[in-house]
C-alpha cells in the first residue's frame, strides 16, 4: 500500500517551505514527484518525496550525491 502524504507534509519535509511555493513551483518542475487529487486534497507518494529531497541535497563543496556518483563512476 503507498505511504501517501498532503502537500502540507511535502512543505514541512523541503525545509519549511509554505505549501504554496510547493502548490506553485516545485509541483511546476519535470523533476518533481507526480502529485494528484484524492479527495480535493494533493497529495504525493512519501518515497518519491523523499527521494526527490535527497537528490536536491548539496554538500558544502556544491557537488550534489548524483554528481559525485558520477564522478566515482568516470574514475572507474
Amino acid at each position: 500500500m503507498r505511504e501517501l502524504i498532503d502537500i502540507n507534509t511535502v512543505a514541512q519535509m523541503a525545509g519549511g517551505l509554505t505549501p504554496q511555493h510547493v502548490r506553485e513551483k516545485l509541483i511546476k518542475r519535470p523533476d518533481f514527484p507526480r502529485a494528484f487529487r484524492i479527495g480535493g486534497r494533493i497529495m504525493f507518494d512519501r518515497p518519491e518525496v523523499v527521494e526527490w529531497i535527497e537528490m536536491q541535497r548539496v554538500r558544502i563543496d556544491g557537488r550534489t550525491q548524483k554528481s559525485r556518483n558520477k564522478a566515482s563512476r568516470a574514475s572507474n
